[in-house]
């Protein structure tokens, strides 16, 4: 998978690294309960409102949320409208990064500094990439790619998203 929207033009000092290969094995070692999910989510457990029940399902969304790293998933329509929502991972209920205290350690950080926000923002978007690169392989695992319809994943507020079904990211229009 090609990740043409985000470039490293920050190094990470050797904490920030072990920290993304910390996080990196706990996620393959929930992959798992990851592809348990998805296969829910495929065979039609994706928590639909009953007010939305007779509403035609556009496209499905999962969307990363930059604080915890939870993710979450709704059905959505053609007017982009969520007509429903369901946890993934739901125990982890703050998101992975929090629930598991994997973040970095923030008091490290000198505020005050630019290059050191810098490294810290570029730590979280090296986070973000490896966390849907996971999220990917295990849609793959799950038989997601045999999907007949529309899957997405993003990060919330973002303006780009990754077509689960045709592997590849885009622009999103919402």
């Amino acid at each position: 998978m090609k990740f043409n929207f985000w470039k490293k033009k920050i190094k990470l000092n050797n904490s920030e690294e072990n920290q993304l290969v910390k996080i990196t094995s706990f996620l393959e070692s929930i992959d798992h309960r990851m592809v348990d999910d998805i296969k829910k989510i495929l065979n039609g457990e994706y928590g639909l409102n009953k007010k939305n029940s007779n509403t035609t399902i556009e496209y499905f969304d999962f969307e990363l949320k930059e604080d915890g790293f939870g993710i979450d998933f709704y059905p959505m329509d053609k007017d982009n409208t969520q007509l429903g929502y369901k946890k993934i991972l739901p125990e982890y209920p703050n998101g992975f990064l929090r629930d598991m205290d994997l973040d970095i350690d923030t008091d490290n950080y000198d505020f005050d500094n630019d290059s050191e926000m810098e490294r810290m923002d570029e730590f979280y978007v090296q986070l973000q990439i490896k966390v849907i690169d996971w999220f990917n392989r295990c849609w793959i695992k799950a038989g997601g790619l045999n999907a007949k319809e529309s899957y997405v994943i993003k990060i919330h507020d973002s303006s780009t998203m990754f077509d689960l079904k045709r592997q590849k990211w885009s622009k999103n229009n919402n």
